[in-house]
């Protein structure tokens, strides 16, 4: 059996809510029956899968914390995280979770989408919700909170405080999702200075933070002097470059992270994730799913640039003006993502 890489001691254990009632005895099941799951007979429990860390500083400890506020505001019980299983284990581990009792499991991160719908049909008292996804069913909902907003803000922040007309954006592994997100921090960026250089590299790993830093460094010598990442926990040698470089800017990526290059930190592109994560379970537990995917951005308040008021003398207030006008200009439809 598949089991957590991670045992979270932290988590608490809290009341039930409503109990389902229990179905009448199964016939016995046919090769084209659905396997039987335990979310239809037990309390609301909600198991997570992450493609990295759930201690990480940014995105995967979102994920965490997300799940954590969940249970928090509704009385829902939180299963231990799965956390970074190999691709090949994938489907074993969301198979885990359905088996395990949970009635909503979030996979966080585009990757899991097929997986997930291969294991959705076999578990209909279950709802898989995965972070990014594009598949639907009827318990198979993607949560799609507009990365390409808060990243194209990102840009246009980043080439606006550029003295070398260079930026960066380093990523972990080149996946859809992040990809996309890079694209439109290039749109950003064209936006505020037609002439920027930017550019975008992987690392190839997550958890890297060795080559990412190297890979910092290469982009400092060449020039670059702000940079952003989306590279989870390796995100970390990229601010360690940064630091010790002592010039160059950096801005921090899905969450504030002002703890990392925190003298050269202008701020982060910002995903709420606990709000999409919100918003979902409760449609969930409320039996209020349309088998259609949960869509949010900056007009739900769940994505923006936000400034590191820490570091203020690194920007102007013309600039945080500025990026207010064009948040607004992305909310009405004025920009183009």
């Amino acid at each position: 059996m598949l089991i957590s890489r991670r045992n979270l001691t932290l988590l608490a254990s809290f009341g039930m809510i409503g109990l389902i009632g229990c179905a009448p005895a199964a016939k016995e099941a046919g090769s084209g029956d659905p396997k039987p799951d335990a979310g239809a007979a037990s309390a609301f429990k909600i198991g997570l899968i992450t493609p990295g860390k759930v201690n990480d500083g940014g995105w995967c400890q979102l994920a965490q914390d997300s799940v954590n506020a969940i249970a928090k505001e509704t009385g829902a019980t939180v299963t231990p995280a799965i956390e970074e299983p190999a691709k090949a284990e994938v489907e074993a581990a969301i198979r885990q979770l359905a088996e395990g009792g949970n009635t909503l499991v979030f996979l966080h991160g585009s990757e899991y989408d097929s997986p997930a719908a291969a294991v959705a049909k076999d578990f209909p008292n279950t709802t898989f919700v995965v972070v990014g996804g594009r598949t639907e069913a009827a318990n198979l909902l993607p949560l799609q909170i507009s990365e390409r907003e808060a990243t194209y803000l990102a840009g246009y922040v980043a080439a606006s405080l550029s003295k070398t007309h260079k930026i960066a954006a380093v990523g972990g592994i080149d996946i859809k999702i992040i990809k996309s997100g890079f694209d439109a921090y290039v749109a950003g960026a064209k936006a505020a200075d037609p002439k920027v250089d930017v550019r975008v590299t992987y690392t190839g790993s997550f958890d890297d933070q060795a080559k990412a830093k190297q890979q910092t460094q290469a982009l400092l010598a060449a020039g670059v002097d702000v940079f952003t990442h989306n590279a989870n926990a390796a995100g970390a040698g990229v601010a360690q470059a940064i630091e010790e470089d002592g010039k160059a800017l950096f801005i921090g990526a899905n969450a504030p992270q002002t703890d990392l290059a925190p003298k050269q930190n202008v701020g982060a592109f910002i995903l709420d994730t606990q709000k999409g994560y919100l918003v979902a379970a409760k449609a969930v537990m409320d039996k209020k799913t349309d088998g259609k995917a949960f869509k949010l951005g900056i007009k739900d308040g769940a994505t923006r640039f936000e400034f590191n008021a820490a570091t203020a003398s690194l920007y102007t207030p013309e600039l945080k003006t500025k990026v207010e006008g064009v948040s607004k200009d992305i909310e009405a439809g004025t920009v183009k993502l």
